[in-house]
């Protein structure tokens, strides 16, 4: 009897350290999980593209953020119209950095299918029956799921594999809208900005600077894109 509950209470507390030890390494393994993908990422031909995204669309975020500390989208309607503007247009610049990070790193995606064809193969012994099944899987990560999605049998960083996300990827699409709707609200904001003048906390200058990262952005980000695209050597 004795046996059996100190058996019991030995599983218990090793289920109980296993379990804390997860959940205090979880943050550990996601912080070198998004580490690897960032440093695989400055190491591709897309680094310029993702530094113009995010150095250009980061700012305005910020800015916004002052607006609401400033209290400047207090006041009359003109004022409350340009803190909206603002508003939303952080959430656009937010989608920008997303989206300039999920196609560069959906282009310079390895599949396994192109990693198993580059090594080199080998033939391995086993004395194991033929008949026996292993129980071993593959794991399948959630970045393994977003990445292959609507992925063919296209190589990295090749010009096929852009045509095919650019062309064929439902996220693509969707940002491609996203992307015509800002260049228009960057427009709507050069009204905008005339409204806020006279709108305390800075909101005035912080419109500003938002409108002129928006269109650098416009122009300069396409030129990055292309630039990353020339310098895949593919």
């Amino acid at each position: 009897m004795a046996a059996i509950l100190c058996e019991s209470i030995s599983k218990i507390l090793k289920g109980s350290c296993e379990a804390v030890g997860t959940c205090l390494t979880l943050p550990c393994k996601a912080c070198g999980c998004a580490t690897g993908q960032l440093t695989e990422l400055c190491r591709s031909p897309f680094c310029l593209y993702l530094t113009v995204a995010v150095g250009l669309n980061l700012p305005p975020i910020i800015f916004t953020g002052k607006a609401w500390g400033g209290g400047g989208g207090y006041g009359d309607e003109g004022c409350q119209s340009a803190s909206n503007w603002m508003n939303l247009n952080a959430i656009l610049c937010l989608i920008n950095i997303a989206a300039a990070l999920y196609i560069s790193a959906k282009i310079t995606y390895v599949t396994e299918e192109e990693t198993n064809a580059s090594a080199a193969p080998y033939v391995e012994a086993t004395t194991a029956p033929t008949n026996e099944k292993s129980t071993l899987q593959p794991k399948t990560t959630l970045m393994k799921k977003v990445m292959e999605q609507t992925l063919t049998d296209t190589r990295s960083r090749s010009l096929s594999r852009v045509k095919e996300i650019l062309c064929y990827d439902p996220v693509v699409a969707l940002y491609i809208v996203i992307g015509i709707f800002f260049m228009i609200w960057q427009s709507m904001g050069v009204a905008r900005s005339r409204l806020a003048m006279e709108c305390g906390g800075g909101l005035d200058e912080y419109l500003s600077h938002s409108l002129m990262c928006g269109f650098l952005f416009i122009f300069v980000g396409g030129m990055a894109f292309s630039i990353s695209l020339c310098c895949m050597g593919r």
